[in-house]
């Protein structure tokens, strides 16, 4: 039960790194969470889900030059809109909102899948095809997930000093009707 072939799943995740070399396993672990499970954990109502990323938002600098698109699936189905660049676009969040709560609603992910996927991430680095992590590191770091059932989680401090995370999953679907692909 895999989402990812083990070469796909590798060669996203060095993408990521290059992105963002200061990635710590709970970094990865997130991109893996996100691309198995989606969004929807995060998602009580659409209106308090409208609201609080509106006033998100509206305290974004805007950065014109910064990656508008990352995709967190090896097939590029499920990608990470990154809102600072998409408020350098000068394009409306209201418009993006419709798109982000039925990408919400289009990956539901399995837990099964998503321990699979973790555990495929750590034979890549086993097997120094991924050799960013401590191996002893990584067990206590497994040990840790799998005492909470492999939960949803925030970025490391150092990701979110280093790179201020703003973004939001955005099905591949929606990209050509929202002009994304444009844009980007």
């Amino acid at each position: 039960m895999m989402l990812f072939e083990p070469q796909h799943l590798l060669g996203m995740l060095q993408q990521h790194l290059r992105w963002y070399p200061l990635m710590e396993l709970r970094d990865i672990y997130k991109l893996l969470f996100q691309s198995v499970m989606g969004a929807e954990h995060l998602i009580h109502s659409a209106e308090e889900y409208s609201l609080y990323l509106q006033t998100e938002f509206e305290h974004l600098l805007p950065d014109p030059l910064g990656r508008l698109l990352e995709p967190i699936r090896p097939d590029q189905s499920l990608l990470r809109v990154n809102l600072r660049p998409y408020k350098g676009y000068q394009l409306r969040v209201d418009g993006l909102t419709p798109a982000l709560l039925q990408t919400a609603g289009l990956f539901t992910g399995n837990p099964a899948v998503l321990r699979t996927t973790w555990k495929e991430f750590i034979h890549l680095c086993e097997r120094g095809e991924l050799a960013d992590f401590d191996i002893n590191e990584i067990q206590q770091f497994t040990s840790w997930l799998e005492g909470l059932k492999y939960p949803a989680i925030h970025h490391s401090e150092v990701y979110r000093r280093e790179y201020q995370p703003a973004y939001r999953l955005i099905a591949a679907q929606f990209i050509h009707q929202l002009g994304l692909d444009n844009a980007s």
